[in-house]
C-alpha cells in the first residue's frame, strides 16, 4: 500500500500536521494499544511518542503539538507508523 499524505508546518496552528490526501478513517483503537495515550474520546486521541505529542484525529490528520523544524525526519516516521498500520479497511 502506498501511502499519500501532506505535512508540514500548519497555517492555523503553531505546529506541525499530515494529512492524508485520500480521504480515509483511522483505527483509534488500534492507535492506542501501539503508542502511550494521553487523552481519548470517540474522535480523537492524544498519543505521546519520542517525546512528541499527537493529536490523532479519527479522520486521518495528525497534528504535532510540541514539534519543531529540526525534528521533521522523525515527525514524518511517526507519521507513516501510525498511517501504515492503522488504516480502516
Amino acid at each position: 500500500m502506498t501511502l499519500n499524505f501532506t505535512f508540514g508546518k500548519c497555517k492555523t496552528r503553531a505546529g506541525y500536521s499530515a494529512k492524508l490526501i485520500k480521504q480515509g478513517k483511522l483505527d483509534l483503537k488500534k492507535i492506542k494499544e501501539e503508542f502511550e495515550t494521553i487523552l481519548e474520546t470517540p474522535i480523537l486521541l492524544v498519543i505521546k511518542t519520542e517525546g512528541l505529542e499527537i493529536i490523532v484525529h479519527v479522520y486521518g490528520e495528525l497534528l504535532f503539538k510540541n514539534g519543531r523544524v529540526e525534528q521533521m525526519e522523525l515527525m514524518e516516521k511517526i507519521v507513516k507508523k501510525v498511517y501504515e498500520k492503522r488504516l480502516e479497511k
